[in-house]
Order: C-alpha cells, then structure tokens, then sequence
C-alpha cells in the first residue's frame, strides 16, 4: 500500500514539474516552473490576476488554457503579447503551431531575440512572479514599455564594468 501512494505521489509531482519551457535559458524555465506551481494552488485567483495584470478579460486569460497551455505558460504569453505589443491571440497561434519547439523559440518567432533587452525583460519579469511579486511583473515601464534592468535611464553613462577609459 505504501508503495502504491508513493507511486502515485511521484507520479503527481513529475506531471507539476515535468513541464519543459525549453526558453533557452534554465534560470527562466525554473522560474516558470515555480510560477505554475504556485499558481495551481488556487488558479481561479491566478487567472483573476493575469486579468487585472494584463488589463484584459477573462474570456482572453481562458483561451489561452483552452488551447493547453498551463499557468506557467499563459504567463509567458502574456509577458510576450505585452513586450512585442501584439494582441494575445497573435501569441496564442504562435503557440498552437509551434509550442513543441519551446518558448524559446516561440519569442524568437514573435520577435524576441535571445540576449535581447526583450528577452531580459522577460526573464526578470518571470523571476519576479515566481517569487510571488505581482507589481513587478506588470508588464512595462513608463508609456508601455518593457522595463530594462539596470535602472538607468538608458543614456550608456553608467558606471558599469565595461572596458572604459575610466570618467573624464
């Protein structure tokens, strides 16, 4: 008996943390992971908060699960839609078409390129939802946006680690 309810245990965990990203970047992935993990505690509430996140209805939050997409990955889509600025359903037929090839390769076909201001954007944004921070992961900056990290005000006159001649 013990043998079967810890088969069954094993069984349940590999399907909550068997999701495979495949972004490109591990640290992304983990994070994903993390997001859809805890979102699937009460996924009522974290599609509620997607709505109010993204300023979008619930019918748009619900037709990303209803072409199979899990929390993890109706997050990134979201993210996606906002850091591309296309309509979800752009994102959504990205991902019907192409989900076996990963997210990170689906980015790339939207228009994010690995190692991009985009692509770190979205890498931080999922850091910062997977560690339970939902302003951060608002979407954008100033006028719509995607936030850099960094915090400057992008003028390259930073005091960074770059080879400079040092400050004239």
């Amino acid at each position: 008996m013990k043998r079967v309810i810890f088969l069954a245990v094993m069984l349940i965990s590999g399907i909550s943390f068997g999701q495979d990203y495949r972004s490109g970047d591990v640290e992304l992935d983990a994070n994903l992971k993390i997001v859809n993990s805890d979102a699937n505690k009460d996924l009522a509430a974290f599609k509620l908060n997607l709505t109010k996140t993204f300023n979008v209805g619930l019918p748009k939050v619900e037709a990303c699960f209803k072409v199979g997409m899990n929390a993890g990955d109706a997050f990134m889509a979201f993210q996606i839609s906002n850091i591309v600025r296309k309509p979800i359903e752009d994102v959504i037929k990205v991902y019907s078409t192409s989900k076996s090839k990963g997210w990170g390769a689906m980015a790339k076909e939207l228009g994010i390129k690995p190692g991009s201001a985009e692509f770190h954007a979205l890498k931080g944004k999922a850091k910062d939802k997977s560690k339970g921070n939902s302003k951060a992961s608002s979407g954008g900056g100033e006028n719509g946006k995607p936030k850099t990290s960094g915090g400057g005000n992008g003028n390259g006159k930073g005091n960074g680690n770059g080879k400079g001649k040092g400050k004239k």
